[in-house]
């Protein structure tokens, strides 16, 4: 029995869920401890092979007629926004527009279809090398090549961990500690819905890119004082130093940032455009257009960030505290328990396709993080495949409505909730990196 005077050097456990320190597993982590490592990796790998090699043909007709989808509404949007300012129009531009990012773009620079389309869609042709097949395969606000880098390698080989570019929960840290009424964060929310793709993503990706050329080059990076690049702003979300106004980023030119990131989208879209429609129907027929294409861009940052963001963020999900190594059973492992889904498809179904086309294909995001080099019709075959795989091996498998998913993400946003802690006295030692410094950037 403690005497009072020692009750003060009794250790409280730690539960987690709120801490990586833990000691004592909450309720809904007790499955931590009763996974089979090594059986849940075969498994995962064993169907992820089976897919891989039921690829064919139908995955390629099945992406040809996705394309052909996302040309039709933005052309059909196109041809109708000069005559008069309508909802169809704006909404057909922005559809297709996120379609051509999210679904077709997405998911040939992952390598989708580079074994069934012979080369057709082949991640490294497609978007890269010119401002011709920029401007022929994916011509939006983000480089290709820049996505590539930031999305690919590293948000998909670092998720849930602080080195993963977009993680929400990091990257909004200045708004979830700032002591504004909830309202008014709610309020910047929107805003940035609004802008995001050219305001966050744009230069970050270009970021990304930047310091991996240096890097390819012999460079060291390094800041403008001479020091070498802090975690701090390797881990940051904004590609720019305190002084933008007065002095620009840091390792780019605004020069360059335009010309070579922002400046060919723009040019065609908000220039270009309006200008060749003004010079073929009149003034008048112009501005429409250009009406037009302002409000199809904030209804497609809107729509794209509501699919995007959701995917990894709410207090269902988990964070990590150290790295791990690719293809590992702790590596498949976060790919599911950081990630949810959304309503699915069924295979082979028009309004299956209808539904998923809406989510930008992004509803299977916990079959595409653990195989990101699938076809779209694979994950539609492995959703239900996955579900019943991690029932077996007791994981934990969230799929929800994308509109309570952006509840809970706005909720991590404005610091009203924060993100699950993986305790990592749980870790599997065997899969994680030599390095042994807490969130270390990889």
């Amino acid at each position: 029995m403690c005497r009072p005077d020692d009750v003060a050097l009794v250790k409280a456990p730690v539960v987690s869920g709120k801490s990586y320190d833990a000691d004592v597993l909450a309720p809904e982590d007790a499955w931590i401890e009763k996974l089979d490592h090594e059986a849940f990796k075969e498994d995962v790998r064993e169907m992820g092979k089976k897919l891989a090699d039921n690829q064919g043909p139908e995955d390629l007709a099945h992406l040809r007629k996705i394309v052909w989808w996302a040309r039709g509404c933005w052309w059909a949007g196109a041809l109708t926004m000069p005559f008069y300012l309508n909802p169809l129009s704006i909404y057909l531009l922005s559809i297709g527009t996120m379609a051509r990012w999210t679904i077709v773009g997405h998911h040939v620079c992952h390598g989708g279809f580079d074994k069934c389309s012979q080369g057709t869609y082949n991640r490294f042709k497609f978007g890269v090398g010119s401002l011709y097949r920029r401007a022929t395969d994916w011509l939006d606000w983000m480089l290709v090549e820049a996505w590539n880098v930031e999305h690919n390698q590293l948000h998909h080989y670092c998720l849930g961990e602080t080195a993963d570019p977009d993680l929400v929960e990091m990257n909004l840290k200045s708004m979830r500690e700032t002591n504004a009424p909830l309202w008014a964060k709610r309020l910047l929310v929107g805003i940035f819905m609004c802008t995001w793709k050219w305001y966050y993503y744009a230069p970050n990706t270009f970021k990304a890119l930047r310091l991996h050329e240096m890097r390819r080059q012999g460079q060291q990076p390094k800041m403008p004082d001479g020091s070498p690049v802090s975690n701090e702003y390797l881990l940051s979300p904004w590609p720019i130093s305190m002084t933008w106004l007065t002095e620009g980023p840091i390792f780019f030119k605004n020069v360059a940032f335009f010309a070579r990131v922002l400046g060919p989208y723009f040019v065609r879209q908000f220039v270009l455009l309006p200008l060749l429609v003004g010079a073929l129907l009149g003034a008048a027929a112009g501005y429409r257009t250009l009406a037009t294409l302002v409000l199809a861009e904030l209804l497609t940052n809107v729509h794209s960030f509501i699919v995007i963001v959701t995917n990894h963020a709410g207090d269902d999900l988990y964070r990590f505290d150290r790295h791990c190594t690719a293809r590992s059973s702790t590596f498949y492992l976060r790919q599911i328990i950081s990630s949810v889904n959304f309503r699915t498809g069924t295979t082979g179904s028009w309004f299956g396709d209808l539904n998923d086309f809406h989510h930008g294909w992004l509803n299977y995001q916990i079959e595409h993080h653990i195989w990101p080099d699938l076809s779209m019709l694979s994950y539609q075959r492995a959703a239900p495949l996955m579900k019943a795989l991690c029932a077996k091996h007791g994981v934990p498998y969230v799929q929800q409505s994308v509109w309570w998913r952006l509840k809970k993400t706005v909720d991590i946003m404005i610091g009203a909730a924060d993100m699950r802690k993986y305790p990592s006295q749980w870790e599997r030692e065997a899969d994680l990196t030599p390095l042994d410094t807490p969130n270390a950037v990889h």
